[in-house]
């Protein structure tokens, strides 16, 4: 593999190892420092306890900063969505699509092990190992197909508004840091209203690697399993990149000047029509 290709690979795969790292274990930290009988979100936040609120500011946070140090690298994917939305409309090739998610995948699944050597084993049940699922106080019961139609669709929303944020900011005029900032703001927004709900992923990679070690390394004494809500998180964020990418290349088409094939994003010269 060429150099250079191999370094914007492994650059992608460390941003999506940051962007689960932090939100899972956020999710985990929250759940740790819950009061001791109570369920998180439903006291009075303590001393370390972040609550909501700062799970969200960290996922936004750590979503902006991956974004604006891997832009002028890889492009900043960093998400699976993202990437085959941009592979549909013609703005990344199948090879570059295949080793990006596949690099995501891994930064994602490496991560998640990561956590798995951070917590005690009682936070990670408690927590799920960080895995985003469905609220069962919201969607009591078994999951059946209007509940997790129900998932899907708060995901293709919430995802449809952050590949919006990024994508309708532009990259022309220097404008691509600006876009990073947007999309970690996008998200934020999207895990302040949908946490309670999904656990907002608005990502594949997200879900993926914490649900593959709660599947393998944490035990399932109650409720559904870790792969029982799998089409949320699979179907929701690709749909809502999909109309995402429908919305801004073709409804309402940037300028040549101010489009990119991704957030900030890679080089006019790095895209080649899809294979």
């Amino acid at each position: 593999m060429d150099r250079k290709l191999f370094r914007t690979y492994l650059v992608e795969m460390i941003g999506t190892f940051a962007l689960v790292y932090v939100a899972a274990g956020i999710v985990c930290v929250n759940h740790m420092t819950t009061p001791q009988g109570q369920e998180p979100g439903k006291v009075p936040l303590t001393a370390h306890q972040p609550g909501v609120v700062g799970m969200a500011l960290a996922q936004g946070l750590i979503l902006a900063i991956m974004l604006a140090a891997t832009v002028p690298i890889s492009g900043g994917y960093l998400n699976p969505a993202i990437t085959i939305m941009l592979w549909v409309f013609n703005k990344l090739d199948s090879v570059k699509m295949s080793w990006y998610i596949g690099a995501q995948f891994v930064g994602a699944v490496v991560a998640a092990l990561c956590l798995r050597y951070t917590f005690d084993t009682t936070v990670l049940q408690s927590a799920r190992m960080g895995t985003p699922h469905l609220n069962s106080i919201v969607y009591p019961g078994p999951l059946t197909r209007p509940l997790l139609l129900a998932g899907t669709g708060i995901e293709l929303i919430l995802t449809f508004f952050l590949v919006f944020a990024i994508f309708s900011v532009g990259a022309g005029n220097g404008r691509g840091r600006l876009a990073a900032w947007s999309a970690g703001a996008g998200l934020a927004v999207g895990v302040l209203v949908g946490f309670p709900l999904t656990g907002a992923a608005l990502n594949p990679a997200r879900w993926f690697g914490p649900a593959l070690w709660e599947m393998a390394a944490v035990e399932q004494s109650t409720g559904p399993g870790a792969m029982a809500d799998v089409f949320v998180y699979i179907a929701g964020p690709i749909l809502g990149a999909l109309v995402g990418g429908l919305v801004c290349f073709k409804i309402f088409p940037q300028g040549k000047e101010e489009s990119a094939p991704h957030t900030a994003v890679a080089e006019p010269t790095q895209i080649k029509a899809k294979k």
